[in-house]
């Protein structure tokens, strides 16, 4: 067989641009590896494919490689079709199916890589897949890489473009850009009202395991929690304290429990505001635990399509705020949604909805799943309304007013406490600050004595818990005065990483608070419990720190510019649409003609530019007129210009001429003197 055919076209022998190309892929394959969570095998399977077609490439650069094209294409057929019947199955998360076509596009597309244009084409594939990865990234180790692929982005480029740089210049601009990124990220503002639809859910799961709705707690089985409920579950000792689960999530909360919760990350959230993320709540007070008096009564919801309406006629999604929770560990079946919930990304083909409205999967949750809520803000920032509030008719809401036997000692301090005070919501202020003041946060308790109560233990005896014993004392508390109460448990709204720009809801952020009644407003979320010590000090030592001074303006002052540029252009949206295409067509123009330019071309346009900078040439006529009246040097330069443009020289003198170029281009623009500018320094010498 004979051997194929030369191509005519410019074929690009630098070993070096190759590998830097290979090494951006390199990179970007295993960041989607590392945070898509793809096979390990079928990664190093790509990486091996990839290395090869690079290599066969590279010995077949001068070859047609008509069959391997044959081949390439029908293949590109087979993968288009397995990404959109991937794309077809997974229609809330398309990523996924995107990322690893174009990682098998990237990987058949290495064998046929002659030219500069071909590898730019693979160059762009491994910056989307950074895009991809970044989007999926929830983790601050994207940083290392990011910071690994900026070197190669600067190295690649910088060969694209024929421009060979200095080590000092590449890591200068390196350090620079990874600085620069490093310290203005964080204080990039969270709580603008952007509307953005990446990770709405993961793909549905057909999966039940909790066919009636039943609470699921990971790692215990067959418990009968109804006995705790009885009058002698008092003497059924509790169950053994875990501090990877919460017992506030189940169906009985047992204010027995004593110990310290771990620090695992349970989910993140990715939020524009902090919220409180609710799970159960319970109505029903027992003197040493909570649990739901209608338990059973659980109401599924299906839907034909997405979302679920948790409320009816729920308010567009364009009017509501949004979080995105992404499960990192095996939970149960208690779905974590901010209050006001309103519709639900979930992947399940239905859920359900307790009598407290709480929001259950048919399923435990495995690690890796996402969903999205989308809510109304309940907070009531109206003082006057809330002083205006009264409580409800008692008959409606017996059930969030029983109270157990509880001791006179209980009610003589209620009523002492509220007696100067004349409206609900008052006399609820009064309470949360009684506690606050006279109470501090310890997760470091005594056992609660056999047949004492709760509340009576924590005011009178221990007088110190968490929020478990806050939030207890406070629901009766305001039992007893009338308005209507219910414990809830959940978590509280997790550490803000500003790397990734998500809360990272960790077990020890399991939290206890109390939502009351008061019309005509309804359920309002209160948090009883004060902070730690350990938070105080944190805060004293803050006030302090000179350095954390200084970042705290800078974030202040970065929140505020960002602030004001969000709040002009949403007042002159329409100017700033025009403005903003502009800004990309005008960038665009410039970056596809500096692309298009040669070496010779950027470096003698950077030359004439600085001398017209400095008065000594006019545009408008030939180079050779415009540097009649300059030095040697400037006139060589020129010369060498029109040589590498116009005269027919073979491949080694136009390497040769280029070099030269390139050399005078950058000591005429390094002079400071006037040695080969006109000797009067006076610019053109016009007649």
């Amino acid at each position: 067989m004979n051997k194929m055919k030369k191509i005519n076209m410019k074929v690009e022998n630098s070993k070096i641009l190759r590998g830097s190309i290979l090494y951006l892929n390199f990179i970007a394959i295993f960041s989607v590896w590392y945070f898509l969570e793809l096979s390990i095998n079928y990664i190093l399977g790509i990486i091996l494919i990839t290395l090869i077609g690079y290599i066969y490439s590279y010995k077949n650069r001068y070859n047609v490689n008509l069959l391997p094209k044959i081949f390439m294409t029908i293949f590109m057929f087979y993968l288009l079709r397995e990404f959109f019947k991937n794309l077809l199955s997974q229609p809330y998360d398309p990523r996924i199916p995107l990322a690893t076509f174009l990682i098998n596009l990237n990987a058949l597309h290495s064998f046929d890589l002659p030219t500069k244009l071909d590898l730019s084409f693979s160059f762009f594939i491994s910056l989307i897949l950074m895009v991809i990865s970044g989007v999926f990234a929830r983790e601050s180790i994207f940083l290392a890489f990011l910071l690994f692929y900026i070197i190669g982005l600067i190295i690649s480029l910088s060969l694209i473009n024929d421009y060979k740089p200095s080590t000092k210049y590449l890591s200068g601009a390196i350090l620079s850009i990874s600085l620069i990124g490093f310290l203005l990220f964080p204080f990039i503002p969270r709580s603008l009202p952007f509307t953005f639809r990446q990770d709405i859910m993961s793909q549905v799961i057909q999966r039940i395991t909790a066919a009636r709705g039943e609470i699921k707690t990971p790692n215990i089985q067959n418990v009968n929690y109804y006995l705790y409920r009885l009058p002698e579950g008092r003497k059924i000792n509790p169950l053994p304290y875990d501090p990877e689960n919460y017992f506030g999530f189940a169906p009985f909360v047992d204010l027995r429990q004593r110990g310290v919760p771990s620090s695992s990350l349970v989910f993140r959230v990715l939020s524009s505001f902090p919220t409180y993320h609710r799970g159960l709540a319970f109505d029903t007070y027992n003197g040493f635990g909570w649990y739901q008096s209608l338990e059973e009564k659980v109401n599924s919801i299906t839907t034909a399509l997405q979302p679920f309406h948790i409320v009816e006629n729920p308010l567009p999604e364009e009017r509501l705020l949004r979080s995105t929770y992404f499960i990192e560990k095996d939970t149960g079946n208690v779905i974590f949604i901010p209050q006001g919930t309103q519709k639900l990304y979930f992947p399940a083909p239905f859920i359900y909805k307790d009598t407290e409205n709480g929001i259950r999967s048919p399923f435990e949750m495995p690690k890796n799943l996402i969903y999205t809520s989308f809510y109304s803000d309940t907070f009531v920032r109206s003082a006057k309304l809330l002083l205006k509030a009264k409580i409800p008719d008692k008959k409606k809401f017996e059930r969030y007013l029983q109270i157990p036997n509880i001791s006179k000692k209980v009610e003589g301090l209620v009523l002492e406490i509220t007696k100067n005070y004349g409206t609900p919501w008052e006399k609820v202020l009064a309470i949360e600050k009684y506690l606050e003041e006279n109470y501090p946060y310890s997760l470091d308790i005594p056992p609660l004595e056999e047949n004492l109560d709760a509340v009576e233990d924590f005011l009178f005896i221990t007088k110190k818990g968490y929020c478990e014993q806050f939030a207890t004392a406070f629901a009766i508390m305001l039992r007893i005065i009338g308005i209507p109460s219910r414990f809830i448990t959940g978590f509280s709204p997790g550490d803000l990483n500003p790397w990734t720009g998500m809360h990272e809801v960790r077990m020890k952020n399991a939290h206890a608070w109390v939502e009351i009644y008061l019309e005509p407003i309804g359920w309002i979320p209160i948090d009883p419990t004060p902070s730690g010590d350990f938070m105080e000090e944190i805060e004293i030592k803050a006030e302090y720190n000179i350095l954390g001074l200084i970042f705290d303006s800078i974030s202040r002052f970065i929140n505020e510019m960002i602030y004001f540029l969000y709040n002009l252009s949403t007042l002159y949206l329409s100017a700033f649409i025009i403005l903003f295409f502009s800004l990309i067509i005008y960038f665009t123009i410039r970056i596809v003609w500096k692309f298009r330019q040669s070496m010779e071309d950027r470096i003698f346009l950077k030359v004439i530019g600085v001398l017209k900078k400095k008065n000594l040439i006019d545009y408008g006529n030939s180079p050779y007129e415009m540097v009649k009246n300059l030095g040697d040097e400037i006139k060589e330069f020129v010369s060498i210009y029109y040589a590498l443009k116009f005269a027919p020289l073979k491949e080694n003198e136009r390497k040769e001429y280029r070099e030269k170029l390139i050399k005078k281009g950058k000591k005429i623009l390094r002079t400071k003197s006037f040695d080969l500018f006109p000797t009067n320094g006076q610019g053109l010498n016009r007649d």
